[in-house]
């Protein structure tokens, strides 16, 4: 492949070779053991890129606890809002959803806790609901990859993990509660939490963390409200975890989200005559079990049971009646990891089912989809020389589909992975990796459960997925750069009432990143460019539960901290005009734009018992369409999206005793 004809870089990416995608290094998860490299930079108390699995490229991303507070995070956009390579459509919680690289979250594998987060719910709104008070961190892995990264992944993964008590817990203590207050100008919103924790017996904690949130419609960048966006919301948490032996360890959680309101038919679109107000009720809850044995060098087992039961109710409709569907998932996880004296082997087993059900009409017709799939997996990290690494990996998976008209499909196949790393110099690393993932038949999206027919002819999607960059660090300086290409073949979509394989989809670009830090200053520059086609066609917003185009995206952070209890933060975002759409005349062209945040956090006591926070989001109130979010269509029908919130001032108060 010459990468040279490939990709081809705007006239403010050509001005700077390494643009970014910098990442704030955290821990290795216990599976995923540290490369060598990032030993030493470690070693040198060095900010480096996290690392999710041995040879992981820049593009992958960790967002920690402290970046979700600075953030003051209310949403899906708040979350990912500092990264170049993710774009969240929707100004409202209900209707956003997340693009990696252009892919929507329906082609990613999501989890929260090890949970697995599936299905669509309905192609006109969001289907993830996540609250980020509840959040310890967050990973993001890019394109197809390891075999760890579950079945299907065909754009990659995401994982949420939620605090526990220990994460609370100021050292020393047995015992403790933390209440925090904020308020939000922009729809005159407030939030509230409440959260006890401590150890119920020795080294097991329970955190029990409440939440209530309430807004009016927000305002976009001129002043206008947006009409059904004001947002209710009541969250909890209880989580029991801990050190049951020396070598185990377990925890059970009940997590609780409902979001109701009076909301349109279609949360994405503008109200018109086609698209009515009703009450909607949105809920998910999901139960999950997880337990780690550490037995020594070869034997170290992690395993993960879990129930979600995602539901969407939309009461009644003035002609449909109220329909109530909901999506139910179940599954196992279970792995072991075996440390060798030069390598690192992971394999295991994981199984999931499905279950989507629509009752309609007020309760006088009832749809069922369901479908299972149950995978085998290996993927094995070998350092061949001080040097030079080798990773590899591969899973296997069988998947069943029976749907609401009685139509069995089923599907199996591998899912390899292969890469190098390569350390230059003590200061240059240089990478290189190819992966597939397939996919088989799944539960159609929820509310066309009774409506759309699958094709018996169908085949499984097949993602191939390309990578090579380079990283380099040398003291508080870091650098780096991905070229990546990936194509997803006989992908699955819609042609009238059919569910069926409707092309091939090819999707080229490029990530880079740098950053330094110095004394108490720190700053990085990212950048992402992605080019997702399907047959040939620029992604629109009209290719939903696929992806969309979005115009190159540069992100810039500086943060200043004068003394330990007091940071300042700014952060920036410009996306470039887009340009290349898939027909000017149904899809016009995307303005850029550029939005800038601002923060400040203090810390007036010590330990971190009061925390004062105050973040200015859309400092110069632009008026703006996010690149994800629905713009328009103009055709038969004329259906306008909603703009992004204007200029937003939050104030957060948060204490621990």
């Amino acid at each position: 492949m010459n990468f040279q004809t490939v990709f081809k870089l705007s006239p403010i990416a050509s001005a700077l070779l390494l643009a970014p995608q910098f990442s704030v290094a955290a821990q290795s998860t216990v599976n995923e053991q540290p490369s060598s490299y990032e030993q030493e930079a470690n070693s040198q108390d060095v900010e480096v890129v996290e690392v999710i699995g041995m040879l992981s490229p820049s593009s992958d991303i960790n967002i920690s606890i402290d970046d979700l507070d600075k953030r003051q995070a209310q949403d899906l956009n708040d979350i990912f809002r500092q990264e170049s390579e993710i774009s969240v459509g929707g100004s409202s919680g209900i209707s956003q959803k997340i693009y990696v690289r252009g892919l929507e979250d329906t082609m990613l594998n999501i989890s929260i806790d090890g949970a697995e987060q599936s299905g669509s719910l309905f192609h006109h709104q969001g289907r993830l609901s996540i609250e980020p008070e509840l959040l310890k961190q967050v990973e993001v892995a890019a394109g197809a990859g390891r075999a760890t990264n579950g079945p299907g992944a065909l754009g990659g993964a995401i994982r949420f993990e939620t605090k526990d008590a220990h994460d609370l817990l100021h050292p020393g203590d047995k015992f403790g509660s933390q209440v925090k207050a904020g308020y939000y100008t922009n729809n005159n919103g407030y939030k509230g939490t409440a959260s006890l924790f401590g150890e119920v017996a020795e080294d097991i904690g329970l955190l029990a963390s409440f939440s209530y949130v309430d807004g009016d419609d927000i305002e976009d960048g001129k002043g206008d409200e947006q009409p059904y966006t004001a947002l209710e919301q009541k969250i909890a948490l209880l989580k029991l975890s801990g050190q049951l032996t020396d070598t185990q360890h377990a925890s059970i959680s009940y997590d609780y989200r409902e979001d109701n309101g009076r909301r349109l038919n279609r949360p994405h679109f503008q109200p018109s005559f086609k698209n009515e107000s009703l009450n909607q009720e949105a809920e998910r809850q999901t139960i999950t079990l997880n337990h780690s044995y550490r037995g020594g060098e070869k034997i170290n087992i992690d395993s993960t049971l879990y129930n979600t039961d995602n539901r969407l109710v939309h009461k009644d409709h003035p002609r449909w009646g109220t329909t109530d569907g909901s999506i139910k998932t179940n599954g196992a996880k279970v792995s072991n990891t075996a440390n060798f004296l030069n390598n690192t082997l992971i394999f295991g087993a994981d199984y999931k089912q499905d279950v989507a059900e629509l009752i309609t009409g007020s309760g006088a017709a009832k749809a069922e989809d369901k479908g299972t799939v149950f995978g085998l997996f290996i993927q094995d990290d070998w350092h061949l020389t001080q040097a030079l690494t080798l990773t590899a990996g591969a899973r296997y998976d069988w998947y069943e589909l029976k749907d609401s008209q009685a139509l069995e499909l089923d599907a199996s196949g591998f899912s390899p992975n292969v890469g190098l790393d390569f350390k230059a110099t003590n200061d240059l690393n240089l990478f290189a990796s190819y992966a597939q993932a397939i996919r088989g038949p799944q539960i159609k999206e929820l509310y066309v459960v009774d409506y759309k027919v699958n094709d018996p002819n169908r085949k499984e999607e097949t993602a191939h997925n390309t990578e090579l960059g380079a990283k380099y660090q040398y003291q508080n300086f870091v650098a780096g750069v991905t070229f990546f290409y990936s194509k997803i073949e006989d992908v699955v979509g819609n042609e009238g009432r059919a569910i069926t394989n409707i092309g091939d989809l090819e999707n080229k670009g490029a990530t880079a990143y740098l950053g330094y830090s110095i004394e108490d200053i720190s700053a990085r520059l990212s950048y992402s460019q992605s080019r997702p086609e399907l047959n040939d066609v620029p992604l629109s917003d009209n290719d939903m539960n696929i992806g969309t185009s979005v115009g190159d995206t540069w992100v810039a952070d500086i943060a200043y901290t004068p003394m330990h209890d007091l940071e300042f933060g700014w952060n920036a975002k410009f996306v470039e005009r887009l340009t290349d759409v898939a027909d000017p005349a149904v899809n016009p062209e995307k303005p850029g734009y550029g939005v800038h945040d601002l923060y400040a956090q203090w810390l007036p006591i010590s330990d971190e018992e009061l925390v004062l926070t105050m973040t200015v989001k859309n400092v110069f109130d632009k008026y703006y369409y996010d690149h994800a979010s629905y713009s328009q269509f103009i055709g038969s029908v004329v259906a306008q999206g909603y703009a992004n919130a204007g200029r937003d001032f939050r104030f957060n108060v948060s204490y621990a005793f």
